[in-house]
């Protein structure tokens, strides 16, 4: 934690420091130093947070999440000067909440007026316009650097379901959902609540595959409100080229694949 309370960058590469952080902890009589069982440590403490294989952001003090170092300054000086409401939700939500490993440079915000997106070098904030009555599930976030409006843990899985583009893979969302559930920050019947609330019948048959795939409580409440078209596949895409099997209750393709690795991530 000293070593990288003394570095300007938080970033700890493990492909470029092990030597050093190794021989610093047998310096001090660590003989049995792992460093990385140390980092695994530190990350379930909410002391390092993994940004991509072998590189980890270490903070210097406890904190839920780590604040979005990949965007600043480019996120505080465009969030806290917005004229419109806004909230932080998809990837960066997820992020946020610990539902997903790597961060993106990429902050996906929705706001009530159309804005143009912003770039500065390899950092951007994307905006999606939302209607009025879809502007909701949203809190005052104060354990970052600065406050910022963040979408609820639901709101933010919902978003990423609706429209998963905003995240990365599939594979992703269905991770970040199975994980809320697993570690306890989800409130399933607000979940359901949000999705009824956005009356979207595409939504509400793929989150409740979902949902009733990885055993989480109140998908039923979905099932009356899944609109009458015929099946749809489980992401937004197109149809299958071959022939693929259909879920009757959900009315969605049971597409083998996706299915799959959403079992193998239980």
């Amino acid at each position: 934690m000293e070593y990288a309370a003394a570095k300007d960058d938080p970033v700890v590469d493990l492909a470029l420091e092990r030597d050093e952080l190794t021989r610093r902890a047998k310096a001090v009589g660590l003989d049995d130093f792992s460093l990385d069982e140390t980092l695994r440590r530190l990350a379930r403490k909410h002391l390092a947070h993994r940004l991509q294989h072998g590189r980890y952001i270490v903070r210097p003090a406890p904190a839920p999440s780590p604040r979005l170092w990949s965007l600043d300054p480019v996120a505080e000086a465009v969030l806290r000067r917005l004229d419109v409401d806004y909230f932080v939700s998809w990837h960066g939500a997820l992020w946020h909440y610990g539902l997903i490993d790597q961060q993106s440079r990429t902050l996906t915000v929705a706001v009530t007026r159309r804005k143009r997106d912003v770039e500065l070098g390899a950092s951007r904030i994307h905006f999606v316009l939302l209607s009025p009555r879809k502007f909701f599930g949203y809190a005052t976030v104060t354990d970052l650097e600065w406050p910022v409006e963040m979408a609820t843990v639901s709101r933010a899985i919902i978003d990423s379901f609706d429209h998963p583009e905003y995240v990365g893979p599939n594979a992703l969302v269905v991770e970040a959902l199975r994980r809320a559930s697993a570690e306890e920050k989800l409130d399933a019947a607000e979940l359901v609540d949000n999705a009824l609330r956005l009356g979207s019948p595409t939504l509400n048959r793929r989150l409740g595959f979902f949902m009733e795939l990885l055993e989480i409580p109140g998908f039923e409440r979905l099932e009356p409100y899944l609109g009458r078209g015929y099946a749809e596949p489980l992401f937004p895409g197109k149809e299958p080229q071959r022939k693929m099997d259909v879920d009757r209750r959900w009315r969605v393709y049971r597409d083998p694949a996706i299915i799959t690795t959403a079992l193998e991530l239980k």
